[in-house]
C-alpha cells in the first residue's frame, strides 16, 4: 500500500507541496488512513498545505497570511454549543470538526473559523500537521 500512495502522493504533489484535500483523496483512494498518507508524504519529503479548516497553508507566515481563519460576526448558537460540547477542555480534533461540518451540512471552514473564534485549540490534525 506505501508504494500506491507514494505514487499517487507523486502525482498530486507540485513543488514538493499538496493541499489537503489532495492528501485526503490519496487516502480514499488508495484505502490508507489520513495518517499513513502523512508519513509518506514525510518520507517523500512532500509538505501539505491549504488545510480545509483554514489554519496553515494559504501565504507566507512571516507575513501573516498562512491562516485563512477570520473572525466571525456571528456565531451560530447551535455550531457553538456542539463545538463546546465536544472540546470539555478547550481541545477539539480536526477530525471531529470534520464530522460536526458533515453532520450540519456546513463548511468545514465555517466550523474551523468558529472553532477558533471561541479560542478552541485545534488538535491532532488527521495528517499529522499538528
Amino acid at each position: 500500500m506505501t508504494e500506491e500512495i507514494a505514487k499517487r502522493a507523486q502525482e498530486r504533489a507540485h513543488d514538493g507541496m499538496m493541499p489537503c484535500i489532495a492528501a485526503h483523496a490519496v487516502a480514499w483512494e488508495t484505502g490508507a488512513r489520513p495518517q499513513q498518507v502523512a508519513d509518506v508524504l514525510n518520507d517523500l519529503g512532500i509538505r501539505v498545505t491549504q488545510c480545509q479548516i483554514g489554519l496553515f497553508g494559504y501565504g507566507p507566515k512571516a507575513e501573516g497570511k498562512s491562516k485563512l481563519v477570520r473572525s466571525m460576526p456571528a456565531i451560530d448558537p447551535e455550531l457553538k454549543s456542539r463545538l463546546e460540547a465536544k472540546a470539555p477542555k478547550g481541545v477539539i480534533s480536526c477530525r471531529v470538526i470534520w464530522e460536526i461540518a458533515a453532520d450540519m451540512r456546513i463548511e468545514r471552514l465555517v466550523v474551523g473559523n468558529t472553532a477558533d473564534a471561541l479560542g478552541l485549540r485545534i488538535t491532532p490534525c488527521q495528517l499529522k500537521c499538528f
